[in-house]
C-alpha cells in the first residue's frame, strides 16, 4: 500500500472495554478524516497512537510574495543568545516559543479532546483528574470482571447483554440529524457514504450514556473501600488505593497507566510544536531563496509543486483499488474520487517535502525543540509466548492483532529484523485482539493459545497472519491440522475458552499501558515509535537498547 516513510496504517483501537480506558465519557468526533477513512480505509490511520506521526511541515507561503518577500525577511537578531526559548536558528534568525505560541495554543485549543486542551492549559490540575479517572476506571473494570464471573459470562458477553443489547438501531430522523450537525466536519460527502460512521456514532453516545448507570448498579451489589486518596502526596510504593471485594487496586497501577497518558499528551503538544515549527522554518527559507532568486515565492511552489502534480490515471486508481479493496468501503466506482484525492495528495506530499529539505540542505540551520524522552514500561512477559534467551539484554514485546493488516504487514519485518540476532534478543508476543474491529480476532487469539500449549505458535501464527481474510473457526483449526497440531487436544482447548483469561490479560495490561492501537511495540520497555516501524528503525532501536544495557554495565 502506498505511503510516506513517516506515515503506517495502524488498527485503531475498539471501544469495548470502556472500563479500562483512562479517558472516559469522550465523545467521538465525526471528522473528514473519520469520513474519508469509510470510504478507503486503507489510506489513513484508523486510530494512530498520539496521532498522526508528523511529517516535515509543507512549504505554503503566503500568496502575492513577490513585491513583499523582502520585507517579509525578519532581520537577524542582533545578538543570537540562545536561551531556553530559542526554539531554531535559520540562517542567523532566531525562532523563539514565544514566536509560536499564538499558533501551537490556537491549534490545541481547538482540538475536540478535551483532555489535551486540559492537559496544556493547566497541567498539574489535569494530572490530578486523571489520576482519578484512572482509579475510578480501574474500579469500575474489577466490577465488571467480578460481575461476569459470577454470572458465568465474559467480559464481552456481559457487556453484550448490559449495554450493547439495549441500544436501539438509531432512526433515521436521528441518523439525518447528526449528519446535518456534522456538516461543517464531514464537508461534502453524500450521506450513504457515511452512513455506517454515523450510526456507529450515534450507538457510541448511547453506550457512553448506558455506562455509568451500569456502574451505579454494581457498586450496589459489591463491595468497594477507597482507602486513600489516589493524589495524596509522598504515597509509599504499595499503597492500596481502593478495593473491590477485596481484591486491592495499588498506586503502582495507576503510576504505571500515567506515565503512558502524560508521555501521550506530551508528544501530542510537541507535534503541534514541530509542525509549527517546521512550517516557519520553511517560509524563511523560501522568502529567502526567492529573494536570492529575485523572484516571487509563488515562483518557486509553481514550478516546484504545482506544476508537477498530475491526475492519477485511471490504471492507477484500479491499481491502488485492486492492492487495497480488502480494506476499501464499496466498489471501485464509489471510491474513485476519493482514491484519485489522496494519490494527489501523495504526489503534493512528496513534492513538498523534496522543496523543503531542498532548501534546508543550503541552510545554516539549528533545531533546540527536543521530542519528549518515552518513559520506560514495566510490561510483564509471564505465561506469554516468546523465544530468545530469558536473560537476553534486549527483549522485544508486542502487542498484537491476528487480523490487523498492519500487525500482518510487520511481522515478517519483524522476524526478518531478529533473525540476525538469534537468542541474543527476546521476543514476546501479547494478545491485543481489537473485538469491535475484527470479529475474529479474539477467536484467533484463543487458537493461537491453543497451538502454544503444543509448542507450534510461531508455526501457527505465520499462518493466520499470511490468511487474515480467513479466521473463521473451520478455517482455525485447519491450520492447526497444517502444523501438525494433535487435533483433539486443540479443538477441546479451543473450544472451551481455556485461554481466554490470558487473552484478558494481555488486553487488560495493554490497556493500563495505554495501547489504542496496533501493532504496540516495546523494546526493553520503551515503546517503539511510528517511523521506526521498518526494518531499519527496528534494528535501530535494538542496537540502542544494546547500548544502553552497555553503558549501564561499564
Amino acid at each position: 500500500m502506498p505511503e510516506s516513510s513517516a506515515l503506517r496504517t495502524l488498527c485503531g483501537r475498539d471501544r469495548r472495554a470502556l472500563s479500562m480506558k483512562i479517558i472516559m465519557n469522550r465523545k467521538t468526533i465525526i471528522t473528514a478524516a473519520l469520513i474519508f477513512l469509510a470510504a478507503l480505509a486503507a489510506v489513513a490511520a484508523q486510530s494512530p497512537r498520539r496521532g498522526t506521526p508528523t511529517r516535515t511541515a509543507p512549504v505554503r507561503p503566503t500568496p502575492e510574495k513577490s513585491k513583499t518577500d523582502a520585507a517579509a525577511q525578519p532581520s537577524p537578531a542582533k545578538a543570537l543568545e540562545i536561551t531556553p526559548a530559542t526554539l531554531a536558528i535559520v540562517n542567523d534568525v532566531s525562532i523563539t516559543a514565544s514566536d509560536m505560541e499564538a499558533q501551537v495554543s490556537a491549534t490545541i485549543l481547538n482540538d475536540p479532546d478535551l483532555y489535551l486542551r486540559a492537559f496544556y492549559s493547566d497541567r498539574e490540575k489535569e494530572i490530578k483528574a486523571a489520576r482519578q479517572r484512572a482509579l475510578d476506571a480501574r474500579i469500575s473494570s474489577l466490577l465488571i470482571a467480578v460481575e461476569s464471573k459470577k454470572r458465568g459470562l465474559t467480559t464481552e458477553e456481559f457487556l453484550n447483554r448490559e449495554i450493547n443489547s439495549k441500544i436501539a438501531p438509531p432512526s433515521e430522523t436521528e441518523i439525518v440529524a447528526a449528519y446535518n450537525s456534522n456538516r461543517a466536519e464531514i464537508g461534502n460527502a453524500d450521506l450513504e457514504k457515511v452512513r455506517l460512521n454515523i450510526i456507529n456514532y450515534l450507538r457510541e453516545q448511547r453506550r457512553q450514556e448506558l455506562y455509568p448507570g451500569m456502574i451505579n448498579r454494581l457498586k450496589m451489589t459489591n463491595t468497594v473501600v477507597k482507602h486513600a486518596d489516589v493524589n495524596a502526596p509522598s504515597l509509599a510504593p504499595g499503597t492500596v488505593l481502593a478495593a473491590v471485594n477485596g481484591e486491592p487496586i495499588r498506586i503502582e497501577t495507576i503510576n504505571q497507566r500515567m506515565k503512558a497518558y502524560i508521555y501521550q499528551l506530551e508528544m501530542r503538544i510537541y507535534d503541534t510544536q514541530k509542525q509549527a515549527l517546521d512550517r516557519r522554518i520553511n517560509d524563511l527559507l523560501l522568502i529567502a531563496e526567492a529573494n536570492r532568486r529575485n523572484i516571487g515565492s509563488e515562483v518557486i511552489m509553481r514550478t516546484e509543486i504545482t506544476d508537477k502534480i498530475k491526475s492519477p490515471t485511471e490504471a492507477e486508481i484500479a491499481r491502488f483499488y485492486d492492492d487495497n479493496k480488502a480494506r476499501i468501503s464499496g466498489d471501485l466506482a464509489s471510491a474513485r474520487a476519493s482514491i484519485a484525492t489522496y494519490l494527489q495528495d501523495q504526489q503534493q506530499q512528496t513534492l513538498e517535502t523534496a522543496l523543503s529539505e531542498k532548501l534546508r540542505a543550503g541552510a545554516k540551520l539549528q533545531i533546540f525543540l527536543k521530542e519528549p524522552a518515552p518513559p520506560v514500561m514495566n510490561i510483564s512477559t509471564t505465561n506469554s509466548p516468546a523465544r530468545g534467551d530469558t536473560n537476553a539484554a534486549v527483549t522485544v514485546i508486542e502487542f498484537t492483532d491476528f487480523q490487523c493488516s498492519a500487525c500482518g504487514a510487520m511481522y515478517p519485518v519483524i522476524e526478518s529484523v531478529l533473525k540476525s540476532y538469534g537468542s541474543r534478543v527476546r521476543f514476546v508476543v501479547r494478545d491485543f485482539p481489537l473485538t469491535a474491529l475484527h470479529a475474529n480476532a479474539f477467536r484467533a487469539a484463543q487458537a493461537a493459545g491453543a497451538a502454544n500449549a503444543q509448542g507450534k505458535f510461531w508455526e501457527y501464527i505465520d499462518l493466520l497472519f499470511k490468511n487474515q481474510n480467513s479466521l473463521d473457526t473451520e478455517s482455525l483449526k485447519k491450520y492447526a491440522t497444517q502444523v501438525g497440531l494433535d487435533r483433539k487436544r486443540f479443538d477441546a482447548e479451543f473450544e472451551s475458552g481455556k485461554y481466554d483469561a490470558d487473552i484478558r490479560r494481555d488486553v487488560d495490561d495493554g490497556d493500563l499501558l495505554g495501547i489504542e492501537a496496533t501493532p504496540t511495540i516495546y523494546i526493553n520497555g520503551v515503546m517503539l515509535t511510528a517511523p521506526e516501524f521498518s526494518a531499519d528503525g527496528l534494528r535501530a532501536a535494538i542496537e540502542r537498547a544494546f547500548a544502553k544495557v552497555q553503558n549501564r554495565v561499564q
